[in-house]
């Protein structure tokens, strides 16, 4: 069985869940999910919602290698859930280097709230250049 991806933010009774559609992408397939925003008020406000791609060298955390950023207007005002598809195109950052034939990298969501507190949650997902 696969791995699953796991990135979830919660603050009070807001939770930001970013769910990617597969941890394991090939060579020509994006990067693709959503986020899914549940328990924002009418006193809540999200500014904006960043992803960002990181690159595993050796184990260490590397320089971003993509992002992906997400300006909300206006609040979000229900405590129903509101999901944000995203889809995120792999270029030749993304390729391994050396003899690999994959790429271990993270996937980062940053939220920033409009009171200008900023929260982040992060997991691995995988490259492959194998056709």
């Amino acid at each position: 069985m696969a791995r699953k991806f796991e990135s979830c933010i919660e603050v009070q009774s807001i939770k930001i869940e970013t769910v990617v559609d597969h941890p394991y992408i090939e060579h020509g397939i994006n990067l693709s999910g959503t986020i899914y925003i549940n328990g924002v008020h009418d006193d809540e406000s999200i500014e904006n919602i960043k992803l960002e791609v990181f690159k595993l060298i050796n184990g260490e955390v590397s320089k971003v290698i993509s992002k992906h950023s997400i300006e909300l207007v206006g609040a979000v005002a229900s405590k129903d859930v509101q999901m944000i598809p995203f889809e995120i195109m792999p270029d030749e950052r993304w390729l391994p280097h050396g003899d690999d034939d994959v790429s271990n990298l993270i996937l980062r969501t940053t939220v920033l709230f409009e009171n200008g507190s900023e929260y982040n949650d992060e997991d691995e997902i995988h490259f492959d250049i194998e056709e």
